[in-house]
Protein backbone atom coordinates (compact mmCIF):
# COMPACT_ATOMS: atom_id res chain seq x y z
CA UNK A 1 0.00 0.00 0.00
CA UNK A 2 3.29 2.24 0.94
CA UNK A 3 4.94 2.09 -2.64
CA UNK A 4 1.18 1.15 -4.94
CA UNK A 5 0.33 4.68 -6.83
CA UNK A 6 -3.13 6.31 -5.42
CA UNK A 7 -3.11 8.79 -8.76
CA UNK A 8 -0.97 10.49 -11.10
CA UNK A 9 -0.14 14.16 -11.35
CA UNK A 10 0.92 15.23 -14.54
CA UNK A 11 2.40 12.01 -15.43
CA UNK A 12 3.93 11.32 -12.25
CA UNK A 13 2.35 8.46 -10.06
CA UNK A 14 1.69 9.54 -6.33
CA UNK A 15 2.38 7.32 -3.80
CA UNK A 16 1.82 7.38 -0.08
CA UNK A 17 4.98 7.64 0.53
CA UNK A 18 5.16 10.35 -1.43
CA UNK A 19 2.47 12.26 0.58
CA UNK A 20 4.78 11.63 3.61
CA UNK A 21 7.55 12.99 2.51
CA UNK A 22 5.93 16.08 1.54
CA UNK A 23 4.20 16.96 4.99
CA UNK A 24 7.56 15.47 6.42
CA UNK A 25 9.76 18.10 4.51
CA UNK A 26 7.23 20.67 5.02
CA UNK A 27 7.42 20.54 8.82
CA UNK A 28 11.23 20.70 8.61
CA UNK A 29 10.88 23.93 6.55
CA UNK A 30 8.76 25.52 9.23
CA UNK A 31 10.92 24.06 12.01
CA UNK A 32 13.90 26.39 10.35
CA UNK A 33 11.54 29.26 9.67
CA UNK A 34 10.30 29.34 13.19
CA UNK A 35 13.85 28.93 14.92
CA UNK A 36 15.33 32.17 12.43
CA UNK A 37 12.42 33.91 12.48
CA UNK A 38 13.18 37.47 13.26
CA UNK A 39 17.13 37.53 12.72
CA UNK A 40 19.28 38.12 10.11
CA UNK A 41 18.95 34.64 8.93
CA UNK A 42 15.76 34.54 7.86
CA UNK A 43 16.93 35.78 4.33
CA UNK A 44 19.23 33.94 4.15
CA UNK A 45 16.77 30.73 4.77
CA UNK A 46 14.33 32.19 2.19
CA UNK A 47 17.35 32.50 -0.22
CA UNK A 48 18.42 28.95 0.25
CA UNK A 49 14.45 27.55 -0.23
CA UNK A 50 13.77 29.39 -3.66
CA UNK A 51 17.06 28.22 -4.73
CA UNK A 52 16.18 24.82 -4.09
CA UNK A 53 13.12 25.03 -5.42
CA UNK A 54 14.78 26.91 -8.32
CA UNK A 55 17.19 23.46 -8.92
CA UNK A 56 14.42 21.19 -8.46
CA UNK A 57 12.59 22.93 -11.94
CA UNK A 58 15.87 22.83 -13.52
CA UNK A 59 15.73 19.16 -12.80
CA UNK A 60 12.45 18.05 -13.58
CA UNK A 61 12.76 20.13 -16.66
CA UNK A 62 16.72 18.14 -17.73
CA UNK A 63 17.93 21.41 -18.36
CA UNK A 64 21.26 19.67 -17.98
CA UNK A 65 23.98 22.15 -18.16
CA UNK A 66 21.87 24.65 -15.38
CA UNK A 67 21.24 21.37 -13.07
CA UNK A 68 25.21 20.87 -13.77
CA UNK A 69 25.82 24.74 -12.48
CA UNK A 70 23.02 24.91 -9.63
CA UNK A 71 24.32 21.57 -8.51
CA UNK A 72 27.77 22.39 -8.12
CA UNK A 73 27.00 25.81 -6.58
CA UNK A 74 24.55 23.88 -3.79
CA UNK A 75 27.36 21.82 -2.99
CA UNK A 76 29.77 24.23 -1.98
CA UNK A 77 27.31 26.38 -0.50
CA UNK A 78 26.18 23.82 1.63
CA UNK A 79 29.95 23.92 3.22
CA UNK A 80 29.81 27.63 3.19
CA UNK A 81 26.26 27.44 5.09
CA UNK A 82 27.91 25.19 7.89
CA UNK A 83 31.19 27.01 8.62
CA UNK A 84 29.19 30.62 8.84
CA UNK A 85 26.33 29.33 11.01
CA UNK A 86 27.88 26.88 13.09
CA UNK A 87 27.09 28.80 16.06
CA UNK A 88 23.07 28.95 15.17
CA UNK A 89 23.69 24.79 14.43
CA UNK A 90 25.09 23.89 17.16
CA UNK A 91 22.30 25.86 19.07
CA UNK A 92 19.29 24.68 17.00
CA UNK A 93 20.88 20.95 17.82
CA UNK A 94 21.10 21.42 21.28
CA UNK A 95 17.84 22.66 21.18
CA UNK A 96 16.58 19.05 19.43
CA UNK A 97 18.54 17.09 21.60
CA UNK A 98 17.54 18.50 25.24
CA UNK A 99 13.29 18.62 23.82
CA UNK A 100 14.02 14.90 22.85
CA UNK A 101 16.50 12.86 24.32
CA UNK A 102 16.21 14.73 28.19
CA UNK A 103 12.63 14.51 28.24
CA UNK A 104 12.13 10.68 27.26
CA UNK A 105 14.83 10.27 29.82
CA UNK A 106 13.65 12.41 32.68
CA UNK A 107 11.47 9.83 34.10
CA UNK A 108 14.15 7.82 35.31
CA UNK A 109 15.27 10.75 36.95
CA UNK A 110 12.63 11.30 38.85
CA UNK A 111 12.22 7.51 40.04
CA UNK A 112 16.01 7.52 41.39
CA UNK A 113 17.08 11.24 41.98
CA UNK A 114 14.11 12.72 44.52
CA UNK A 115 13.14 16.49 43.01
CA UNK A 116 15.38 18.97 45.56
CA UNK A 117 11.81 21.18 45.18
CA UNK A 118 9.78 19.06 47.21
CA UNK A 119 5.77 20.39 47.32
CA UNK A 120 3.92 23.29 46.43
CA UNK A 121 5.04 25.25 49.57
CA UNK A 122 8.96 25.03 49.05
CA UNK A 123 8.05 26.67 45.54
CA UNK A 124 6.76 29.20 46.67
CA UNK A 125 9.23 30.33 49.03
CA UNK A 126 11.77 29.56 46.57
CA UNK A 127 10.32 31.84 43.96
CA UNK A 128 9.77 34.77 46.57
CA UNK A 129 12.89 34.84 47.55
CA UNK A 130 13.59 35.14 43.73
CA UNK A 131 10.86 38.07 43.36
CA UNK A 132 11.84 39.98 46.67
CA UNK A 133 15.82 39.77 45.06
CA UNK A 134 14.55 41.49 41.95
CA UNK A 135 12.40 43.87 43.58
CA UNK A 136 15.30 45.15 45.38
CA UNK A 137 17.60 45.62 42.63
CA UNK A 138 14.46 47.04 40.55
CA UNK A 139 14.99 50.15 43.12
CA UNK A 140 18.41 50.55 43.28
CA UNK A 141 18.44 49.95 39.74
CA UNK A 142 20.72 47.30 39.63
CA UNK A 143 21.04 45.63 36.32
CA UNK A 144 20.90 41.88 36.58
CA UNK A 145 20.45 39.00 34.67
CA UNK A 146 18.97 35.55 35.89
CA UNK A 147 18.34 32.47 33.57
CA UNK A 148 16.57 29.57 35.25
CA UNK A 149 16.79 26.72 33.05
CA UNK A 150 15.42 23.28 33.16
CA UNK A 151 18.32 21.08 32.82
CA UNK A 152 21.85 21.65 33.83
CA UNK A 153 24.10 23.30 30.60
CA UNK A 154 27.57 22.23 31.74
CA UNK A 155 29.08 24.60 28.63
CA UNK A 156 26.81 27.39 29.92
CA UNK A 157 28.65 27.09 33.58
CA UNK A 158 31.71 26.97 32.29
CA UNK A 159 32.00 30.39 30.95
CA UNK A 160 31.31 31.81 34.41
CA UNK A 161 32.16 30.82 38.38
CA UNK A 162 30.93 27.69 40.03
CA UNK A 163 28.93 28.44 42.91
CA UNK A 164 26.52 25.49 43.41
CA UNK A 165 24.43 27.26 46.48
CA UNK A 166 20.68 27.11 47.44
CA UNK A 167 18.76 30.04 46.26
CA UNK A 168 18.38 33.15 48.52
CA UNK A 169 17.80 36.86 48.00
CA UNK A 170 20.51 37.82 49.86
CA UNK A 171 22.84 35.83 47.74
CA UNK A 172 21.45 37.05 44.18
CA UNK A 173 21.98 41.09 46.06
CA UNK A 174 25.00 40.50 46.92
CA UNK A 175 26.31 38.85 43.22
CA UNK A 176 24.79 41.29 41.48
CA UNK A 177 26.01 44.64 44.08
CA UNK A 178 27.52 46.83 41.37
CA UNK A 179 31.37 46.41 42.93
CA UNK A 180 31.10 42.35 43.19
CA UNK A 181 33.48 41.06 40.87
CA UNK A 182 30.71 38.62 39.93
CA UNK A 183 28.27 41.05 38.79
CA UNK A 184 28.37 41.19 35.56
CA UNK A 185 26.65 38.13 32.93
CA UNK A 186 24.42 35.94 34.35
CA UNK A 187 23.56 33.53 37.23
CA UNK A 188 22.34 30.52 36.10
CA UNK A 189 19.85 28.58 38.46
CA UNK A 190 18.78 25.21 38.50
CA UNK A 191 16.10 23.81 40.39
CA UNK A 192 16.55 25.54 43.65
CA UNK A 193 20.53 26.08 43.78
CA UNK A 194 22.89 28.60 42.16
CA UNK A 195 24.67 26.75 39.93
CA UNK A 196 27.21 29.32 38.63
CA UNK A 197 27.92 33.21 38.32
CA UNK A 198 29.15 35.64 35.76
CA UNK A 199 27.98 33.28 32.77
CA UNK A 200 27.82 34.31 29.32
CA UNK A 201 24.99 33.96 27.52
CA UNK A 202 24.38 33.31 23.95
CA UNK A 203 22.52 37.20 22.22
CA UNK A 204 20.11 37.22 20.16
CA UNK A 205 20.05 37.94 16.48
CA UNK A 206 17.10 39.23 16.07
CA UNK A 207 16.12 42.75 14.62
CA UNK A 208 13.05 43.04 16.74
CA UNK A 209 13.83 44.75 20.06
CA UNK A 210 13.67 47.76 20.85
CA UNK A 211 16.88 50.04 20.56
CA UNK A 212 15.73 51.11 24.12
CA UNK A 213 17.32 47.57 25.35
CA UNK A 214 20.39 46.72 26.06
CA UNK A 215 22.67 43.71 26.40
CA UNK A 216 21.37 41.71 29.20
CA UNK A 217 17.53 41.74 27.82
CA UNK A 218 19.23 40.65 24.46
CA UNK A 219 20.81 37.64 26.34
CA UNK A 220 18.07 37.01 28.11
CA UNK A 221 16.60 36.64 25.12
CA UNK A 222 19.00 34.47 23.16
CA UNK A 223 19.50 32.05 25.41
CA UNK A 224 15.72 31.38 25.69
CA UNK A 225 15.72 30.96 21.76
CA UNK A 226 17.90 27.55 22.47
CA UNK A 227 16.77 26.52 25.59
CA UNK A 228 13.36 25.96 27.57
CA UNK A 229 13.92 28.14 30.57
CA UNK A 230 13.20 31.90 31.99
CA UNK A 231 15.22 34.81 32.11
CA UNK A 232 14.62 37.31 34.07
CA UNK A 233 16.30 40.92 33.54
CA UNK A 234 16.40 44.09 35.69
CA UNK A 235 17.24 46.86 33.76
CA UNK A 236 19.95 49.29 35.53
CA UNK A 237 18.40 52.06 33.22
CA UNK A 238 14.95 52.52 35.03
CA UNK A 239 15.15 49.43 37.25
CA UNK A 240 12.24 47.87 34.73
CA UNK A 241 11.78 44.32 34.92
CA UNK A 242 11.33 42.11 32.05
CA UNK A 243 11.33 38.28 31.58
CA UNK A 244 12.25 36.16 28.41
CA UNK A 245 10.67 32.90 27.72
CA UNK A 246 10.60 30.32 24.89
CA UNK A 247 12.26 32.83 22.48
CA UNK A 248 9.50 35.36 23.56
CA UNK A 249 10.52 38.70 25.32
CA UNK A 250 8.27 40.15 28.00
CA UNK A 251 8.90 43.71 29.12
CA UNK A 252 7.40 45.93 31.50
CA UNK A 253 6.44 43.10 33.79
CA UNK A 254 4.55 43.52 37.57
CA UNK A 255 5.64 41.62 40.07
CA UNK A 256 2.67 39.70 40.26
CA UNK A 257 3.38 38.80 36.74
CA UNK A 258 6.53 37.56 37.11
CA UNK A 259 5.51 35.50 40.64
CA UNK A 260 2.76 33.84 38.68
CA UNK A 261 4.85 32.99 35.58
CA UNK A 262 7.44 31.41 37.83
CA UNK A 263 4.95 29.40 39.88
CA UNK A 264 3.12 27.78 36.97
CA UNK A 265 7.19 27.47 35.58
CA UNK A 266 7.54 25.46 38.59
CA UNK A 267 4.80 23.78 38.97
CA UNK A 268 5.22 22.24 35.15
CA UNK A 269 8.83 21.07 36.10
CA UNK A 270 7.23 18.67 39.49
CA UNK A 271 4.35 17.39 37.07
CA UNK A 272 6.32 17.01 33.84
Amino acid sequence: MLFAALFEVFGLEIRVLDILDFFIALYLIYFIYKYVKGTVAVNIFIGIILFLLLLAAVTQLKMRILTLILGSIAGIGLIGLIVIFQPEIRRMLLMIGDNTLKGRFRFLEKLFIPNSMGDSDKVKALVGEIIQAAKHLSQSQTGALIYISKTEIPSLMKTGVLINARVSQNLLETIFFKNAPLHDGAVVIFEDRILAASCILPLSETNDLSPDLGLRHRAGLGVTESGNGIAIVVSEQDGGISYASEGKLFSKVTFSELRMKLENYYAHILTS
